[in-house]
């Protein structure tokens, strides 16, 4: 591992410690109790269910939600204001609009420069998103047929199948995130690599979760099993290649 790796892993685990949410697979229910009391996302969450619960609403109703968002907000709001006062910015001016939707104002794809470009080609031609997205298409095309509308899947095997289910489909969205700051030429520092490095590892850990459920309920699905296979080795193949993006940093 590199010293610059050592680095970032050092800082996020830093930052981590003050916005959890920034790090975690958003399963807050399986979240440990030490990480949810100090992630505030989860405590503005369960403060709107508490406070639906408490005015014997659904744990949904628009009208608490939207008026504990309000209160919530507010200081995000007032720093809005302030920074729109400092520079002088009119939000109701329609020439604000016209300006940056113009066609005169748009920037074209060869303008950029040339580091931003191959940032944009790497994205977008990048294999390992080509692979999160043939993972997640193939998971939900096996849980579609096994657990979605099977009610007589085991209790034992519940939680492996709802492990794979949560993460076929955050997997290619952590990866692309953290494949847009890997290379991302356009931001001073680290910052933007600390973020895909904080999201790569989300990505592993959704990985090895998921090929540690797939392996526990193969035996009893003989039918599925070069099915399952097939999943194991894509999650394989991104875990790896996502350990050689890292180890070149």
């Amino acid at each position: 591992m590199s010293d610059r790796l050592q680095k970032i892993l050092k800082e996020n685990a830093e930052f981590e410690k003050k916005s959890p949410y920034n790090f975690c697979d958003r399963w807050c229910e399986r979240c440990p109790h030490e990480k949810q009391v100090r992630c505030r996302l989860y405590l503005d969450e369960f403060e709107c269910k508490a406070t639906c619960i408490a005015h014997g609403k659904d744990e949904d109703d628009l009208e608490i939600t939207e008026a504990i968002m309000e209160a919530q907000y507010k200081e995000v709001d007032d720093m809005l204001n302030k920074q729109i006062e400092k520079f002088g910015i009119d939000l109701d001016n329609p020439d604000i609009d016209e300006k940056w939707l113009s066609e005169e104002n748009a920037v074209d794809f060869e303008d950029l420069p040339l580091d931003m470009q191959k940032h944009i080609r790497f994205v977008e031609s990048n294999p390992l998103d080509h692979t999160a997205k043939q993972y997640r298409n193939k998971a939900h095309s096996f849980l579609e047929s096994t657990f979605y509308k099977n009610e007589a899947v085991k209790p034992e095997s519940k939680y492996d199948f709802q492990v794979i289910s949560w993460y076929h489909t955050l997997l290619e969205v952590k990866l692309h995130r953290a494949l847009c700051g890997f290379h991302e030429p356009a931001v001073d520092g680290d910052m933007s690599l600390c973020d895909a490095v904080a999201q790569f590892e989300i990505c592993k850990k959704a990985a090895s979760q998921s090929i540690i459920a797939l392996r526990k309920i193969k035996d009893d699905l003989p039918d599925c099993r070069n099915q399952i296979s097939e999943l194991i080795a894509l999650l394989h193949n991104i875990h790896s290649r996502i350990e050689a993006l890292l180890a070149s940093i």
